[in-house]
């Protein structure tokens, strides 16, 4: 038995169990769609589990877990999540129930609605950031714009 080797379902050595990284509370690594790099989804992306952005999506992303752009993921829609976390781009609304991150590499290009939001020294951001009460929802409006439709130019829906 190799201590480098995985065995799907099979058991893990102890050594190796003790040297791989638990999941956060809560959360299971298998419970994470992967959008690939070298990928491009079209269209609304919706679901109850972690959304992680490698590739490109065309359209909106509306779940109720993490959506996470790595470095060179790229989103062209309206964003509706959990938290979110930008290390790529995202070219329109955001909206968190609980927080918004921007790291030095993320580019946010769009509105910003969540109680908590951080952008990193170094990051891109273009647009508005709402940090107050009633952002949690998700109703579908884009933040900062009250019924209305997103202002022109700010992603696709």
């Amino acid at each position: 038995m190799s201590f480098f080797r995985r065995d799907e379902g099979g058991p893990v050595p102890a050594a190796a169990a003790a040297t791989r990284p638990a999941p956060a509370p809560g959360r299971s690594p298998a419970a994470a769609t992967r959008i690939a790099a070298g990928t491009r989804v079209e269209g609304e992306v919706r679901g109850a589990t972690e959304v992680r952005v490698e590739g490109e999506v065309a359209g909106q992303v509306r779940v109720e877990g993490r959506v996470v752009v790595a470095a060179g993921g790229r989103i062209e829609g309206h964003v509706t999540a959990r938290t979110v976390e930008v290390a790529g781009r995202i070219e329109g609304d955001v909206r968190a129930a609980e927080r918004v991150e921007v790291v030095a590499s993320g580019v946010v290009q769009g509105d910003i609605a969540a109680p908590r939001v951080v952008i990193a020294e170094g990051a891109f951001f273009k647009g508005r950031v709402d940090m107050g009460a009633g952002n949690a929802g998700d109703d579908g409006t884009p933040p900062a714009a009250a019924g209305g439709p997103p202002p022109a130019g700010r992603g696709r829906q």
